[in-house]
């Protein structure tokens, strides 16, 4: 077994590839992955914290909305040891989407069972978080059950998906 290792975008690459995820660059030591209900953010900009970061595809437009989710957000922080959870604006300033992310302190870097141990973790809270916020909420569920664009949650922007491999 092999000791740990510093945790970069190449790290996170590989490991994406090993599962044939769909991916892509997003900005500068940031890959995303679009899913039908959420976009995930690998973030490794902070060589002393990997985040896995949420964004869910449901968007409050009005003050019940925004209740209702700060609601559901004030009770996965209070009950459940992750996500940590959060409303962010849209670019709009008028709406809001759903985050939820999960780190892991790597200061020392992972080993290979630690990396794969958190992504399956991590990706496991928080799409369960986005379950049942569908589930209490199915109002803001806006989508269809088809594969996505890569898309900018803010602007509904769709970009090519890149599968495993980087082929587009």
């Amino acid at each position: 077994m092999s000791g740990p290792t510093p945790v970069d975008v190449e790290r996170i690459r590989s490991l994406l590839n090993r599962g044939d995820v769909a991916f892509d660059d997003y900005q500068d030591c940031e890959l995303v992955v679009p899913t039908t209900n959420a976009v995930y953010f690998w973030n490794t900009s902070n060589p002393q914290i990997l985040q896995l970061r949420g964004q869910w595809r449901g968007v409050a437009g009005d003050d019940r909305q925004f209740g209702a989710l700060a609601e559901q957000v004030a009770q996965c922080n209070a009950t459940r040891t992750g996500p940590k959870a959060f409303l962010a604006p849209l670019d709009d300033g008028l709406r809001y989407g759903l985050v939820a992310e999960c780190n892991a302190v790597a200061i020392s870097g992972l080993t290979e069972d630690q990396l794969s141990c958190f992504c399956e973790t991590s990706m496991g809270m928080i799409m369960s978080f986005f379950h049942d916020i569908e589930e209490a909420l199915p109002e803001l569920v806006t989508w269809e059950d088809a594969p996505r664009a890569i898309a900018d949650p803010a602007e509904g922007a769709a970009a090519p998906v890149r599968r495993a491999g980087g082929a587009r």
